[in-house]
């Protein structure tokens, strides 16, 4: 999975590629699934992204003493269920050892077995999601659409806290019924047309949480700059628009797990959605302001 242009075994040549330590605490972890956003009646093809990601990731230029270890992937399973149980002790056993990881999904279903384990290991989560739909669906099964009103039930029934916001969401994605369903959850929401909003939002939503849980749905970027996703979006997002608000969470020292989800290669367009979310799944790899805008 790891290979790159090597122009040399001096320093000044190093790429992502030759990044790789066991011992690193900062890991990555690919699920490949697309079973949710199959039961959601989603566009599938998602299972295929956590490899793309990786390719367009591995010659990226390091310009210091940075490191990760890649856990490999969750790709063999028959069901959603015993995926989400994989991932979950997978997750689970990075938190006991005060590891960080990074999540490839996958649809969206990826968030929530890391989000019941993060509640497990410490009774408390705040849930960052940027995306341009709420997912808080309320169906019996588990799907791409319902991964954080999941998570909310299984905080509910072990008393544990959950609190969520979703940035850059489409009131066209979203039907009154969804939004109702946040209400209910006491959920929190910044729009896309109002992203600039975001800051301040985010701001008082980190002051007031003490663990962290963050969640890249590609689609929440406009569909110019990540077609190749399972839901595209109209409006959407930049680049530009979130790198601010991803340095604020990483000062906030809080992150202890993110992901990157909804890339889907089947419908992408030279490879625009595979660099987006590779530049992302790197961004969320070092958890420190690489860019200030």
């Amino acid at each position: 999975m790891w290979n790159g242009r090597d122009d040399g075994k001096e320093i000044i040549h190093k790429r992502l590629f030759k990044c790789l330590d066991k011992t690193s605490k900062t890991k990555l972890l690919g699920f490949c699934s697309s079973l949710g956003v199959e039961r959601n009646k989603g566009r599938i093809g998602s299972e295929n992204a956590p490899l793309k990601i990786r390719e367009f990731m591995a010659n990226f230029a390091i310009h210091d003493d940075f490191s990760f270890d890649d856990l490999g992937n969750i790709s063999e399973f028959s069901d959603l269920e015993s995926a989400d149980e994989m991932l979950y002790e997978k997750v689970l056993n990075s938190l006991k050892n005060n590891e960080y990881c990074v999540i490839l999904g996958g649809g969206h279903e990826s968030s929530l077995a890391p989000i019941k384990a993060l509640l497990d290991s410490k009774k408390s989560v705040g849930v960052i999601n940027f995306d341009a739909h709420f997912d808080v669906r309320i169906q019996d099964l588990h799907t791409s659409g319902n991964s954080f009103y999941k998570a909310y039930e299984y905080a509910k029934e072990n008393n544990y806290k959950f609190n969520y916001l979703c940035l850059g969401a489409s009131s066209l994605s979203n039907t009154k019924a969804l939004f109702n369903t946040m209400d209910k959850m006491g959920a929190k929401y910044v729009l896309d047309y109002e992203f600039d909003k975001s800051f301040d939002v985010l701001k008082d939503f980190l002051n007031a949480n003490d663990y962290i849980y963050l969640s890249i749905d590609i689609d929440v970027f406009s569909l110019s700059i990540a077609p190749g996703v399972s839901a595209p979006a109209v409006f959407g997002i930049n680049l530009k628009q979130i790198i601010p608000l991803l340095n604020l969470i990483f000062d906030s020292k809080k992150l202890l797990l993110s992901d990157i989800c909804e890339f889907n290669p089947l419908y992408d367009f030279d490879n625009h959605t595979a660099r987006l979310s590779a530049f992302l799944a790197y961004y969320l790899l070092r958890k420190e302001k690489l860019y200030e805008i």
